[in-house]
């Protein structure tokens, strides 16, 4: 009997000390709360502080990086976990002077839409690029897309001095089974705004850039990613033409194996 209230009283304390865990704290206020000498150095100058480090990793420290002392970013996975990536692997990379990739723009010829007084908001895909990923990684998307604007009528300069939203974004129209990525969902939105009149004075109908910029956390497996263009009006403005791609457009898509 004693044995028995001895082991009884030693798992209710485990238990205990599982709910919360301190490390350099009897106190802890978290499941997981590490304590350390709290010490700071100013940057000068300025009024911030630079916090020095009170957690140390071995699974991130400098063995598992190409430089000895190169600091990386550490990210933080929906489950949680903390992860490092190692490499670069670039899936697509299309630019003027990526010498490894015969694609020097990805719209390599322009693309027209006419808007209507009754069509007045467009979201039309420019181009959809498959990939997969044979690891967990963290993935940058950038895109830089050249649009021009003028009366979809016949393409001369908008002078009726509203403003309009226009910009490109990404979505996912394939992901693996188990992805917690959804289907057709925007990310990297880049919203900016149009006129083409400044002090009543008409302004030349030239080229605008937009960079569309994202970075996601992906399970391994096959995507489909799509770049799509916006532009929004109303019906009492004159209908847009957009011209989009007649310029120098640039894609990357670039994995950081996680595990």
């Amino acid at each position: 009997m004693k044995n028995i209230i001895i082991l009884s009283c030693f798992i209710l304390s485990t238990t205990h000390v599982i709910a919360q865990i301190g490390i350099s704290t009897q106190l802890p206020q978290k499941a997981l709360h590490i304590s350390g000498t709290v010490s700071t150095k100013p940057v000068s100058g300025t009024s911030v502080n630079i916090v020095s480090p009170t957690v140390r990793i071995n699974g991130l420290n400098n063995t598992n990086q190409s430089k000895t002392e190169h600091l990386h970013s550490v990210s933080v996975t929906d489950n949680g976990d903390l992860v490092l990536s190692q490499t670069i692997t670039p899936i697509v990379m299309i630019d003027p002077i990526n010498t490894s990739n015969i694609e020097k723009d990805y719209i390599p010829s322009a693309g027209v839409i006419n808007q209507t007084a009754a069509t007045t908001t467009t979201n039309a895909v420019i181009r959809s690029f498959d990939f997969t990923l044979t690891s967990p990684s963290i993935v940058k998307f950038n895109t830089s897309t050249s649009f021009k604007f003028g009366k979809a009528s016949d393409g001369t300069p908008i002078t009726d001095g509203s403003n309009r939203t226009w910009g490109t974004k990404f979505s996912f129209s394939k992901v693996p089974s188990g992805s917690p990525i959804s289907l057709n969902t925007y990310f990297g939105e880049s919203v900016k705004s149009y006129n083409n009149v400044v002090n009543s004075t008409e302004v030349t109908n030239g080229i605008l850039y937009t960079i569309s910029d994202d970075t996601l956390y992906l399970i391994p497996g096959d995507y489909t990613l799509a770049v799509t263009l916006s532009a929004a009006t109303n019906s009492a403005q004159t209908p847009l033409r957009i011209t989009y791609g007649g310029g120098s457009d640039t894609i990357s898509i670039i994995a950081y194996p996680a595990q």
